[in-house]
């Protein structure tokens, strides 16, 4: 049975290739593709930007699937849905121990820097990496769960309260995710973002206001609207946005830094001014399995809608197309997600847009 796998072999260089899939070995299961998103990491790494690539790889890390078959003495059974938790650590640091897979020194990420991504109609994955969803979920938001176990990720390390008002740096699909589990847990949410293509998403998503100023244009603009920003979600990490996040926030505020770290990124802060407002600075890297079961969860209860984020759908043979639409009209885009030819268009999440 063919099997279509998109393989980076180095910097700028990929290759769709037919991929044999041995049975699964104890602790592993093997799993059928749904649904894959295209993250900004998948594309850094494919032109060589990403500072953890490693090659050659198999890319992907967003992904729901389908259990197809499974190891000897596995607990999952073949049909269940299933969502890849892509962070694995080393199993035994303290880190891994509490559960913060993210947190640990060894850190490997599949499809990035671990080989055995996930951009394949099927794959082998250890089962321990497996977290079960409801059908319901799969059929709905497939890999869409996975931008949204990022959001409850933020959300749960700023110690969101409802009342306060947060304002969102960068309205793509974190910044989005983050904002719809923010307003389920009652705060209200302004964003700004470069790009006025991205509105109605931000409206769609709850957000209260949106803008595309930036710098002290920006800080008027929010100013205008609240007396008391308690929160600032911040996915650019720029100097100048963490500069303009302490500006904004008052007393007792949270810059919450979502943006992956670069080699040699820095934050200079206005220490004078975190003293005197006892400001927060929190860092939030990935996720934890647990942020994959509650994102499930307001997804099957009805909670939120992530559908708002997702822009296109290719199939995996068409990574090319699904490539070139994210790199010259990413301003209008926010997820892509890919899926096996014979899924698409065989319901609403994977029709072709």
């Amino acid at each position: 049975m063919p099997n279509p796998t998109i393989v980076v072999d180095g910097p700028d260089r990929f290759r769709i290739d037919d991929v044999h899939v041995p049975p699964p070995a104890s602790g592993e299961v093997r799993v059928a593709l749904d649904s894959a998103g295209i993250c900004g990491g998948d594309i850094s790494h494919l032109r060589g930007r990403n500072a953890v690539a490693s090659y050659p790889t198999t890319l992907g890390h967003e992904c729901a699937a389908r259990v197809e078959a499974a190891g000897p003495d596995a607990t999952l059974r073949v049909g269940q849905p299933v969502m890849v938790y892509p962070t694995i650590g080393c199993g035994t640091c303290r880190a891994c121990r509490d559960g913060r897979f993210n947190n640990c020194p060894q850190m490997r990420v599949l499809g990035l820097s671990d080989p055995r991504g996930c951009f394949s109609e099927r794959f082998l994955v250890p089962e321990s990496q497996c977290i079960p969803i409801p059908e319901a979920v799969l059929d709905q938001f497939g890999a869409l769960v996975e931008p949204l176990a990022v959001g409850v990720h933020v959300v749960r390390r700023g110690a969101t309260r409802a009342g306060e008002t947060a304002l969102v740096i960068g309205t793509g699909a974190i910044g989005l995710a983050t904002a719809l589990v923010a307003r389920h847990e009652g705060v209200r949410v302004l964003g700004a973002d470069r790009h006025p293509e991205r509105a109605a998403a931000a409206r769609d998503c709850g957000l209260s206001d949106f803008t595309t100023a930036a710098g002290a244009d920006l800080e008027h603009w929010v100013r205008a609207r609240t007396d008391s920003l308690d929160l600032v979600y911040d996915t650019v990490c720029s100097p100048a946005t963490i500069d303009l996040g302490i500006r904004l926030l008052a007393p007792g505020g949270r810059l919450v830094a979502i943006a992956s770290a670069k080699p040699g990124h820095t934050a200079a802060i206005d220490y004078q001014a975190f003293y005197a407002r006892e400001l927060a600075f929190v860092a939030c890297r990935n996720y934890v399995p647990d942020d994959f079961r509650r994102a499930a969860a307001l997804l099957e209860s009805g909670s939120v809608d992530p559908t708002p984020l997702h822009t296109a759908t290719f199939a995996l043979d068409e990574f090319d197309k699904a490539l070139a639409a994210l790199e010259t009209d990413g301003h209008r885009h926010i997820k892509v997600l890919l899926t096996p030819r014979d899924r698409l268009g065989s319901r609403r999440l994977l029709s072709a847009t």
